[in-house]
C-alpha cells in the first residue's frame, strides 16, 4: 500500500472527528445517523481487500458527511494510476490496515517470525505461536473527491449503478435475510421471544430477548434496528463480553459515561448490520435527546470514541460467528461467593493481592502444574486438582473478557496460595532436581537456547569440560521464565539431563582416593570437608534471607529493646520473638510463614494487624509496658505496585516513631 501512511495518534484522532460529525448530523436529521440513501456497503474501488466494521463504519459516515454518491473508495497512489488524482483540498478518511504478518513466540516475546516462516512449520511448531498484529494506517478518499467522474466517466456511471444511492431494492431478498440472521442469533446467541408488553428488552435472569410484533413498530426497519440493538445489548453482559457500560450484579449502577458509551456501542452495532442489509441507521429518540451530552463527553476525551469502536469491533466479531453457526457459550464470571468457598476450605489469615505471573504447564511426569509469583515473594508451583484444571482451560478457552480471565486466574492462584501455605508438603517441585550438591558444584556452566530450526537446546560444562547439547522440552523451557533464579534452575536441569555424566565423574573422584591412606589422615579430610560444608550451609541459610527480613533485622539491632511494627502493604507486621509478644498482648493470631525462613532456616514466626488499626493496637502495646518502634515504608504501596515486575524489590524501611509509656521516650517524626 502506497498511500501516504498516517501516525496511528493521528488517525484515532480523525476517526474520532469523523464520528463526531456524524453524531452532530444526526442531531440535526431526527437521528438518521447512516445510509439515508440507501447505498452499498463499503468496499475499495477495483480492489478485493477485507473491511473490519469500524472501518466500514468510518467510511460510510466518512460518504454520508460529504453527502458522496457511493461508499466507494480508493488509495491515493492508485488514483495517479489510473490516470486521475484527488481533488485539491479533499480531506480523506483513515484506513486502520491489521497488518498481520508477524508471528511472536508464546513464551519468548523477542523470539518473531514471518508469516511464510510460521507456514513453513509444522502444526506443533505452529502450536508455539501467534500472531501479532501491527495497527499500520492510511488515508483514503471516496471517488467523488477524486476526478474519476471526469477522467473515466463510463467507469463512474457503472458504480454508480451497482453501489450508489436508490439502488432497486429486493424487499423479499431482504426479510429473507433478515430471518436467517435472527434464527442464527436464536440458534447460537440468545433466545428471542415475542412479547406483549410493547417494549423490546432484554431479561438477565433469564438471558432471552422480549421483542414485540412487527406490526407493533412504526416501520420494518424500525423493527430490524431494535431486534438488533437488543442482539448487541445482550453480547455487553458479564457473562459475555462484558462491557462496562452495563452493570455486572444488578447493585452497582455504571457511570453515566460509561451508560453513554454503551449506548453508542448499540447505535453503531446496529447501525453496521443496517449498512450490511442496505437499510437507513435511525438512532433512538432518547439517544438523539442525549447527544449534545455524548458529543461533549467525546470531544473532552479524546480516547472515548476508540473505546467505543473497539467495543463496536468486538461485538460484531461475536455476532458474526453466531451468524456462521458457532454456539455462544455464556461464561460464568469468578465470583466472590466461590472464593469464599475455596478460602473456607484452605483458611489462613491473608493471601497476596497481586500476582506478577501465573502460568499453567506441565512437569516432567506430564502432571498439570500452576506456577504462580505472588508480588515480592518467590514462586510457588502446585498440582491443582482435575476438576480445577478443566475449569482453568474452560475459562481461558470460553471466555471473551480478559478482565474476567484475570480475575479468574488471580483468584485461582489465591487458592492453591492457601492451599500451600497450609500444607506445604503439597509444593510441587518443578524448579529444583535431587542432585546432591557435589554433583552440582561439578556444573560450572550451563547456556540454554534456541535454533534456527526451532529446537530448544542446553549446552553445559561439567569439570572442566563441555558437554554435547541435549534437547529440552516446551515446558522445561518455559519454567527457565518462571524460576526465581535462572541460573539455578538451568543448573538443575542440568544435573537432570546429564545424570549419566556426573554419575560418572563422581565415581572417578571416589576411585581417585588411595585405598592405603593413613586412617588418622582420612579423619581429619572429612573433618575438615564437614567444615566447609558447614561454613557453606550457612552460607546459604544467610543468602536465602529474604530482603525484607534483612532489612527487619538491621532495624531490629538499632532498637533491640523495642517491639518492632514493620510496615508491609496494608498491614503492620512483626517478625519472631516480636511476633510471639504481639499475639498474647494483642490476641492476634500467630502464623508461620510456609516460604520466609529465618536466619536458621525454620518458618518465620509472624503477626500483624491492618495498618489502618495502628490506633487501637498501639494503646494496647504502651500499656502493656512495650516500648514501641513504628517502622514505615519510604514508598507507598501504590507506588510500589507501579514498579515493572523485573525490578520489584521491596521497599526501603525506615524507623519514623519510637514510643513508650514515658512521653520523654517519643521521638522521630510525628504521625
Amino acid at each position: 500500500m502506497a498511500e501516504e501512511n498516517i501516525t496511528k495518534k493521528t488517525g484515532a484522532e480523525r476517526q474520532a472527528e469523523v464520528l463526531i460529525a456524524a453524531l452532530e448530523r444526526a442531531k440535526e436529521k431526527d437521528g438518521i445517523l447512516l445510509n439515508a440513501t440507501s447505498k452499498a456497503m463499503p468496499r475499495f474501488y477495483d480492489k478485493a481487500l477485507r473491511i473490519t466494521p469500524v472501518n466500514a463504519l468510518i467510511m460510510a459516515m466518512h460518504s454520508d458527511n460529504g453527502e458522496f454518491k457511493t461508499n466507494t473508495y480508493t488509495m491515493f497512489n492508485e488514483t495517479h494510476d489510473r490516470s486521475e488524482s484527488v481533488k485539491k483540498g479533499q480531506k480523506g478518511v483513515p484506513f486502520v490496515w491489521q497488518n498481520l504478518n508477524q508471528y511472536v513466540n508464546k513464551d519468548d516475546t523477542e523470539d518473531k517470525i514471518s508469516r511464510a516462516e510460521y507456514n513453513s512449520l509444522a502444526d506443533e511448531g505452529k502450536a508455539k505461536y501467534k500472531v501479532n498484529p501491527r495497527e499500520d494506517v492510511y488515508t483514503i478518499f471516496n471517488i467523488d473527491q477524486t476526478t474519476m467522474f471526469h477522467v473515466h466517466k463510463d467507469e463512474y456511471a457503472k458504480q454508480m449503478e451497482l453501489y450508489g444511492a436508490d439502488r432497486p431494492t429486493d424487499e423479499k431478498q431482504l426479510r429473507m435475510d433478515v430471518n436467517k440472521f435472527l434464527q442464527s442469533m436464536k440458534d447460537n446467541l440468545v433466545p428471542i421471544r415475542k412479547d406483549a408488553t410493547g417494549i423490546a428488552h432484554y431479561d438477565g435472569k433469564k438471558d432471552t430477548l422480549h421483542i414485540p410484533a412487527q406490526k407493533d413498530f412504526p416501520s420494518y426497519a424500525d423493527y430490524v434496528q431494535e431486534v438488533t440493538r437488543q442482539i448487541v445489548h445482550a453480547t455487553g453482559v458479564p457473562q459475555r463480553l462484558g462491557r462496562e457500560g452495563l452493570s455486572a450484579d444488578g447493585t452497582k449502577s455504571p457511570s453515566d459515561v460509561q451508560q453513554h458509551r454503551e449506548t453508542l456501542v448499540e447505535e453503531l452495532a446496529s447501525a453496521h448490520r443496517m449498512l450490511e442489509l442496505g437499510m437507513t441507521a435511525k438512532m433512538r429518540p432518547q439517544t438523539v435527546e442525549q447527544l449534545p451530552t455524548i458529543i461533549s463527553e467525546l470531544k473532552a476525551d479524546p480516547t472515548m470514541a476508540q473505546k467505543v469502536l473497539h467495543d463496536v469491533n468486538r461485538t460484531i466479531g461475536m455476532i458474526k460467528k453466531a451468524e456462521n453457526g458457532e454456539k455462544i457459550k455464556l461464561i460464568e464470571k469468578p465470583s466472590e461467593k466461590r472464593q469464599q468457598a475455596w478460602a473456607s476450605q484452605f483458611p489462613i489469615d491473608k493471601v497476596p493481592a497481586t500476582f506478577t505471573q501465573i502460568s499453567m504447564l506441565k512437569d516432567d511426569e506430564g502432571k498439570w502444574t500452576l506456577a504462580a509469583k505472588p508480588e515480592n515473594d518467590r514462586t510457588f508451583a502446585v498440582h491443582p486438582s482435575r476438576e480445577d484444571v478443566s475449569l482453568y482451560f474452560d475459562m481461558m478457552k470460553n471466555d471473551h473478557d480478559e478482565t474476567h480471565v484475570n480475575d479468574f486466574k488471580v483468584q485461582f492462584a489465591q487458592k492453591y496460595y492457601s492451599v500451600v501455605a497450609a500444607h506445604p508438603e503439597k509444593e510441587a517441585n518443578i524448579f529444583r532436581s535431587n542432585a546432591s550438591q557435589e554433583a552440582l558444584d561439578l556444573i560450572s556452566k550451563v547456556n540454554a537456547f534456541k535454533t534456527k530450526d526451532n529446537k530448544i537446546l542446553l549446552v553445559a560444562t561439567i569439570d572442566g569440560e563441555k558437554q554435547k547439547s541435549m534437547q529440552i522440552n516446551q515446558s522445561q523451557w518455559q519454567r527457565m521464565w518462571l524460576a526465581d533464579d535462572k541460573q539455578d534452575y538451568k543448573t538443575h536441569l542440568a544435573a537432570i539431563l546429564y545424570s549419566d555424566v556426573l554419575a560418572g565423574k563422581l565415581e572417578e573422584m571416589k576411585r581417585s582416593i588411595s585405598p592405603d591412606v593413613d586412617g588418622t589422615q582420612l579423619h581429619e579430610e572429612n573433618e575438615h570437608r564437614e567444615y566447609h560444608e558447614e561454613q557453606r550451609r550457612q552460607q546459604q541459610r544467610t543468602s536465602n534471607v529474604p530482603p525484607i527480613i534483612k532489612q527487619y533485622n538491621e532495624l531490629k539491632q538499632k532498637h533491640p529493646d523495642a517491639l518492632l511494627l514493620f510496615r508491609c502493604g496494608d498491614f503492620y507486621e512483626t517478625y519472631k520473638e516480636d511476633a510471639e509478644k504481639a499475639s498474647n498482648i494483642l490476641g492476634i493470631t500467630l502464623t508461620q510463614h510456609s516460604k520466609r525462613m529465618d536466619e536458621e532456616g525454620k518458618p518465620l514466626k509472624m503477626a500483624g494487624f491492618p495498618y489502618h488499626a495502628l490506633d487501637t493496637y498501639l494503646p494496647k502495646l504502651i500499656r502493656a509496658g512495650e516500648r514501641v518502634a513504628i517502622c514505615d515504608q519510604l514508598e507507598s504501596p501504590k507506588q510500589k505496585t507501579s514498579q515493572h515486575a523485573e525490578n520489584k524489590q521491596d521497599a526501603k524501611q525506615e524507623v519514623k516513631e519510637v514510643v513508650s509509656s514515658q512521653k520523654e521516650e517519643r521521638h522521630g517524626m510525628h504521625r
